[in-house]
Parts: structure tokens; C-alpha cells; sequence
């Protein structure tokens, strides 16, 4: 097994618990999170250190230990005036236990702190990786309904698995595995499932990047042969003269796979079957009588079995074939818009019989993305399909067993004219407008709510119609859309919540090329009174693969901000925006269990073996997750009150990400009592958007 990783260089932010430290003198009292997550390659920035007693400064770092043991060490450094502590150039550190003692002034005098900031450095990756079974047979018959699992097994600490994929031939996704390891058949698979063996690989999501570990696990969905086809039912030989079929498509597994001649009928003499292959072959001399229609009976056997397939193909023999007519093979150029259907015959007036057709040379650009009937030599492609604009030259050859010509169609892509790729309402935060932003707007009232002027822009060609539609997901019941021109008419202003709509714009519709591009516009109605509370934007884009620290809030009208505790608190929804259907949108409640966000509740409490709470704060809440932060799904961190998305969190049991948007109830205290924070002031302070482009 050969391991390659990729290593990211990340900043690991990742508290397992607050180690504190301080001097025996009362006065001041410095603590540092202890560093979890992080290997020898990665870079970290620490927070700032919190502190009880005079403000202090002139941070220095006296000593560094590893494992008890005192070293010297240029990776550590600390910000001489915050305190915040760094780590580089960390390539060829040891692993183990760093502890650092870290000096500063305070209050006029120099205060030193032994072993304050403590970082566990441990390996990047398991000492090794491997499947519970090295290769898994599984009877097609089975397949669907097989409980079959294999386990990814690690042996050795490293920092932490954030979850695994499966790299799979496109279009034969068959198989799944949970972000624990447990690969499984993919019972949602649409689709035709082959037998054959399949050896897959397994991509591996840590702290430190990704390890790839190539031909990790092997499955086998074994069967007897179930089906053979050759490209055509049969075909016609000159009686007398040689002949060779094409070779057949057979459904079975390929351990052992051979073909052999079961009979023909009427009898007839030179007939050959090749066991590889399966081609059928006519030697020259052949006792072929002109008129006569032989049926060949094939036999197929493998490893799992043996099927003899009835008529598999058909031999007519006449008494001439004609060559193919090289002058008379020919394809009209053909022009389409990017994204419609293709297709194109030969022309008219075509001389030979028994031809088959193929490609030749086809261009790299074109690959997997054009067919041809190797009986009538129709060159074809998909509404939708995604050949890039340009003129490409398709070469096609026609053969039978007597000649052989070839002939060139000229296609050429042109650009789409209902092509566009955004919808862009802007904001009223001064943010800019460019697409860096989500759509976002604060209406503080009903009336800034209903006098915002909301048109859409796009890129659209000047000329072209689009058609708008808009549907309201949260709050917002009422708000319409102008057709013609995307312009807003808002309804359903609710207080201290949120809103949120899509936008959806298609040009051409109903036509081969329509385009269509939607996009969610979130509004706030925070209004707050006495204190002036709000995230600038609102909006936190997230890559759920990744997680994400949002903005810190501005905060005024407050003596003592660090009086201001807050945290999330009840009403909690999730919305599907561009999700599988599965990820169900809804509100948080006990009795939805099919819903996107109870799944992420029972997520979050089968990892504490423990029974979903759909009333719980606690998978988003800072206070419940104190200890093990990293266990949280999202929090507001209490030191700045921005909000934390963890990484690899939101997604389903199928290691499917979120694509949509989440926005639960906030309560805050103004006193600093954490007891009173579950009965403090609500309100609905920020979205949550979760999208992989992010």
C-alpha cells in the first residue's frame, strides 16, 4: 500500500480545555488554551492570552521544554505586545509535549509563568492505515440488499481524522463511507449497478491535509454472466468469403471470463468464436449458402458460472457486399449553441453495406462527451452536455470486411446566448458588491424593510429576457417578484429575526440552452434598543469541509463589553439551498426527524452515546461545549463573540456537505452572570451560509 499526503500548512485552533497558570504572589493571572491538532508541517496563531489583575505587556518567551526536558527551538515565537503566541517553520520538530514559559510586565514589575502554553505535537498521520478486509466479495443479486461493511483501521495517534472519502470512476459512485470509516454499498446509487472488481482508493481528511492511500480496499460484485451484446444483432456475409464481427459487451464478472461456440444453426463449417474476446470470425472458403440465415449460440463461462446465450448473433448470406464508397462519405458541418444537443448522420447517398462506424483520433476535448452509432454513424451528444465553444474536426471511419473510408465532420460550439452566471442585489452594509458578500440587508423596521429598492443585476447579454420567481423560505411570506424585471415587492417583516428568499432568474426558457441561476437574499430586522449589537456582514460564508471564524460584532452603548455574555439559545432552522433533496429543510422540533438539522442534533449526541435532545442548545452552544469546543457543531466564541463553524461537522451520514443556510434565536446578558444567559434578551443576530465554493 503506498500512502502519498498532501500537506496544507493551517492554522489549528482547536481548545480541548483553558489551562491556566499563574504566581504564587496574588496579582496577575495570565491563561492560555492548550493547542491540540497540530503536527509537525503547520503553522498556528494563538489568541491572545486572557487575564485577571493589571494589563500586561512586553511578552517574552524565557524557556521551551519538550517533554520535561528544557531545548532550544526558533519554531515559537510571541507578539512582544499581545501576548499571542505563533508556530512555524515546524517541518522538523518532534513530536511530543512543548511546553513554554512566557514572561511579561505588569503593574511596573516583570512576571514570569512556567510552562503556561503548553502545544501537543503529534504525528500528521497514523503510523498506519488499512481496511478491516483487504478484498470483499459481494453477490450482485445481493448488492442491494447487503449489510456488508469494511472498516477503516488506524494504528497510532495523529492529529485529528476529520473524515474520508472514496475515489470512484465517475458514474459508478457504488459504493459510500461514513467521515468514521465504514464503507458500505451506496443504496442511493441511480443507476444500472455492474458487476466486476472494483479496488478503491481512500482519501483521508486530517488537520494536516489530506493522505491518499491508493487501492486501500477491494470489492468484488461477483456474478455469473448475466448478458452479452454485440454491436449489432448480426450481419451479412458474402458467401464464400471471410468475415469478423465486432467484439461483444458482456455483463459479468471478469475473473476467468471466456466465450466458446455452443452451435450453429443450419450447420456450417469455419465458423470461430475467439475465447477473449468473443468475436466471431468466417474464414474464407466458407460453405455459406446464399439466402441462408445461421444462428450462432454463444457460451459464456467465468469464475461464478456459465450461461449459454441463445441467438447471440446472426450471419445472412448474400451473394455481394459492396465496398464503402469513399466519395460518397460525408458529414454537413454543423454549427450549435454551447450546452444543446448534437447530432449528426451522414450524408445521404452513403455506398457499402454492412458498414460499421467509429471514431478516430477523437480530440482530447471531446472525450466522454460524444457518441457514435457504430451501426448508422450518427454522432451525438446530450442537451446539456459541456463541450467548450470552438471548432473541432471529428474524424469517423467506415468499414467493412471488404474496404474501409473515412470521412470529417466539422463542429462548431458558439456561445450561449442565454448564458449567465450571477444574480447580484448588493447590500445596504457598505460592503462591497462584487460577489464577495452574500445579497444582505438590514431593516431595522417594517418601514426600512418595505422601502428598500431591491433590482437585480446580472451578466447577462444586453437583449435577453430573463424570467424571475422568488420563493419566500423564511419570514418574507408575501414578498413577490416583477417577472420581467427581478424587482422586489418584500412582505413578512418579523422583529429581531431574519429573512431569507431565492431569487431564481431563467433566460431562454423552455429552450435547448436555458440557463437558470438562483440565489438566496438574507435580511436582518435586528433592532436593537439600549445596546447597538451587529455583525457587519450578517452573513457567515462557510465552507463546511473547512468551518470558519466570522467578523467580530461591533458593540457600542455598553459600559463593559466583556459584561456582555451571549449565546445561541432555541428556534434553530436550516434551509436547503442547492442540497441533495435528502437535506430536508425545517424547523428544529422533535417530531421532524427526517429534517436536515435533527440529523445534525443526532450527530451531535450519537458522538456522547447519548439520545438526540431536539430541545437542547447544546450542539451550538459555547457554554455546553466549554470543555471540548471542537465537539460543537458552530458557537459564538465568548472572548470576541465571533461566530466558530467547525470543520467537517455539516454534512450528512453519506459524508454529503451542507449546501444552505442555518439561523437559530441568541439571548444575551449585560452583567457577565453566565447563569442568567438562558433567560437574557432574544434576538436573531446572523445567517449561516454553507456552501463548498466558499
Amino acid at each position: 500500500m503506498r500512502l502519498r499526503t498532501i500537506l496544507r500548512t493551517a492554522a489549528v485552533c482547536l481548545f480541548l480545555s483553558a489551562c491556566a497558570a499563574k504566581e504564587e504572589q496574588p496579582g496577575l493571572m495570565l491563561y492560555y488554551p492548550q493547542v491540540t491538532n497540530i503536527g509537525p508541517s503547520m503553522t498556528f496563531i494563538s489568541d491572545a492570552p486572557s487575564y485577571h489583575g493589571p494589563k500586561p505587556s512586553d511578552f517574552a518567551i524565557t524557556s521551551v521544554s519538550l517533554d520535561g526536558k528544557t531545548i532550544q527551538t526558533s519554531c515559537f515565537a510571541v507578539n512582544e505586545a499581545s501576548g499571542s503566541v505563533s508556530i512555524s517553520d515546524s517541518k522538523d520538530l518532534a513530536t511530543g509535549l512543548y511546553s513554554l514559559s512566557i514572561s511579561c510586565m505588569a503593574d511596573g514589575r516583570k512576571w514570569d509563568f512556567k510552562d503556561i502554553f503548553k502545544v501537543n505535537m503529534i504525528p500528521i498521520a497514523p503510523e498506519s492505515v488499512s481496511a478491516s478486509e483487504a478484498v470483499v466479495e459481494i453477490p450482485l443479486s445481493e448488492v442491494l440488499s447487503s449489510d456488508k461493511t469494511v472498516s477503516v483501521v488506524t494504528v497510532g495517534e495523529s492529529v485529528t481524522i476529520l473524515g474520508y472519502e472514496l475515489v470512484q470512476e465517475e458514474g459508478k459512485d457504488y459504493f459510500k463511507i461514513t467521515k468514521d470509516g465504514l464503507i458500505s454499498v451506496n443504496k442511493n446509487f441511480k443507476g444500472e449497478i455492474l458487476p466486476g472488481v472494483y479496488p478503491l482508493t481512500l482519501k483521508m481528511n486530517t488537520y494536516a491535509g489530506e493522505a491518499v492511500y491508493e487501492n486501500f480496499v477491494t470489492i468484488k460484485l461477483t456474478s455469473a454472466p448475466l448478458t452479452l451484446a454485440y454491436p449489432s444483432e448480426g450481419a451479412s456475409v458474402e458467401a464464400g468469403l471471410s468475415f469478423v464481427s465486432g467484439a461483444p459487451v458482456c455483463k459479468a464478472s471478469p475473473e476467468n471470463l471466456s466465450f466458446s461456440l455452443k452451435a450453429i444453426t443450419p450447420a456450417a463449417d469455419k465458423v470461430t468464436v475467439d475465447p477473449s474476446t468473443g468475436v466471431i470470425s468466417v474464414a474464407e472458403g466458407n460453405s455459406f449458402k446464399v439466402s441462408d440465415v445461421y444462428v450462432v449460440d454463444i457460451t459464456v463461462t467465468n469464475l461464478y458460472g456459465s450461461t449459454d446465450f441463445l441467438a447471440a448473433f446472426t450471419l445472412t448470406a448474400v451473394a455481394f457486399i459492396r465496398p464503402v464508397d469513399p466519395s460518397s462519405f460525408a458529414y454537413e458541418a454543423l454549427e450549435i449553441i454551447q450546452g444543446s444537443s448534437v447530432s449528426a448522420a451522414p450524408k445521404a447517398g452513403l455506398v457499402g453495406d454492412e458498414l460499421s462506424f467509429s471514431f478516430v483520433d477523437l480530440p482530447a476535448a471531446l472525450e466522454g462527451k460524444l457518441s457514435i452509432g457504430a451501426a448508422d454513424g450518427v454522432i451525438s451528444a446530450p442537451k446539456g452536455n459541456s463541450i467548450a465553444k470552438g471548432t473541432y474536426s471529428i474524424k469517423v471511419k467506415a468499414a467493412n470486411n471488404k474496404s474501409e473510408a473515412t470521412a470529417t465532420l466539422s463542429l462548431t460550439v458558439v456561445e450561449n446566448p442565454y448564458y449567465f452566471t450571477f444574480i447580484r442585489f448588493g447590500n445596504n452594509l457598505g460592503l462591497p458588491v462584487d460577489g464577495s458578500f452574500a445579497d444582505q440587508f438590514l431593516a431595522p423596521s417594517s418601514a426600512d424593510y418595505q422601502a428598500l429598492e431591491l433590482v437585480p443585476q446580472t451578466d447577462i447579454k444586453e437583449g435577453v429576457a430573463i424570467e424571475w420567481s422568488v420563493v419566500a423560505k423564511h419570514n418574507c411570506g408575501g414578498t413577490s417578484i416583477d417577472p420581467s424585471t427581478g424587482k422586489l415587492t418584500l412582505g413578512g417583516f418579523k422583529a429581531n429575526n431574519g429573512g431569507l428568499i431565492l431569487v431564481t432568474g431563467v433566460a431562454g426558457k423552455g429552450e435547448d440552452t436555458e440557463c437558470s441561476v438562483t440565489v438566496p437574499v438574507f435580511f436582518s430586522f435586528l433592532n436593537p434598543t439600549g445596546v447597538n449589537f451587529g455583525y457587519k456582514p450578517f452573513v457567515v460564508q462557510c465552507n463546511p469541509r473547512k468551518g470558519v471564524r466570522g467578523t467580530v460584532p461591533q458593540i457600542s452603548g455598553i459600559d463593559d463589553a466583556s459584561k456582555m455574555l451571549l449565546d445561541y439559545r432555541r428556534t434553530f432552522s436550516y434551509y436547503n439551498i442547492n442540497g441533495p433533496e435528502s437535506h430536508i429543510s425545517g424547523l428544529l422540533n422533535t417530531t421532524a426527524t427526517n429534517t436536515f438539522i435533527y440529523k445534525m442534533w443526532a450527530t451531535y449526541f450519537g458522538a456522547k452515546g447519548a439520545a438526540v435532545n431536539a430541545g437542547s442548545k447544546d450542539p451550538v452552544s459555547y457554554y455546553s461545549n466549554q470543555a471540548n469546543l471542537n465537539q460543537a457543531l458552530l458557537y459564538i466564541d465568548a472572548a470576541d463573540k465571533s461566530l466558530v463553524v467547525n470543520p467537517n461537522k455539516w454534512m450528512d451520514a453519506d459524508g454529503v456537505y451542507a449546501n444552505g443556510a442555518f439561523i437559530g434565536q441568541v439571548t444575551y446578558v449585560l452583567d457577565g452572570n453566565q447563569a442568567n444567559i438562558n433567560t437574557g434578551t432574544q434576538f436573531f443576530p446572523l445567517w449561516v451560509w454553507f456552501d463548498e465554493k466558499f
